[in-house]
């Protein structure tokens, strides 16, 4: 399988938990429908057309990263709800209060048995059609580093990183065969149902929701009681999953 890993950096980056309506608080670590975004933006693709580009090319992805703190930013913007309201920003506004992750580094895996697209992918990364962002618009990011040649392996040790499925409900379904095991309690649910997929009435059209999975947001480092499939990319062990 041929498989590359990018660092990428931004100094802000906010992925909205949508489990949040009013209060975007934001995920750990950009979802797989970031990912499939930033592609579209380094490729030159419409979201429908990146999506796409997974679909036929059976694109797997893996996500790690750190970031050194969050911080809360409040929005006002203009609804534009009835021409009456058009000119009245003081009515037509609304607020929302956002989370953002600060001072970031994200490896994104992408991996396939398609030698030609991975290179195609690769190539977009290096020189990207357009301005690379992670989450929303103004969070600016930087290609750092492409790591290439990459080995696929397996491992229970894992932190940092997205993980697809329940890793705590699975690892205690496995707990009878294996009782070998270190996980953690959180305040916070690491487990999200996030939509992967898209119906799109056209290229830039609006969107529905086709497809949702399960994930698991991983900080501190859990040993697991069953292997998972990932490469090794700076001292981290990363997970690589079909969308």
């Amino acid at each position: 399988m041929n498989s590359f890993c990018i660092e990428i950096v931004s100094e802000t980056a906010s992925f909205r938990n949508p489990e949040f309506q009013n209060y975007h608080k934001t995920l750990n670590l950009p979802p797989p429908s970031t990912i499939i975004g930033l592609t579209g933006a380094a490729m030159g693709l419409s979201a429908l057309m990146a999506q796409q580009f997974f679909d036929d090319h059976e694109i797997e992805i893996g996500i790690a990263g750190y970031h050194e703190g969050k911080m809360k930013d409040t929005w006002k913007y203009n609804k534009r709800s009835s021409a009456m309201h058009l000119y009245d920003p003081l009515l037509d506004g609304s607020i929302v209060k956002r989370e953002h992750l600060i001072k970031n580094l994200f490896l994104i895996v992408f991996a396939s048995d398609n030698e030609l697209a991975i290179n195609k992918l690769k190539d977009s990364f290096e020189n990207p059609t357009f301005a690379l962002t992670m989450g929303n618009s103004d969070a600016l990011a930087k290609m750092k580093v492409i790591h290439d040649d990459l080995t696929i392996t397996e491992d229970r040790k894992i932190s940092n990183c997205l993980l697809a499925g329940d890793a705590i409900g699975e690892v205690l379904k496995q707990a009878g065969k294996n009782p070998v095991f270190s996980i953690y309690q959180s305040s916070e649910p690491i487990k999200f149902d996030l939509p992967v997929r898209f119906d799109y009435k056209s290229d830039y059209g609006k969107r529905s929701i086709a497809k949702v999975s399960t994930f698991s947001f991983v900080t501190m480092e859990m040993q697991l009681n069953y292997n998972v499939r990932g490469v090794n990319c700076q001292n981290l062990f990363i997970p690589i999953f079909k969308l």
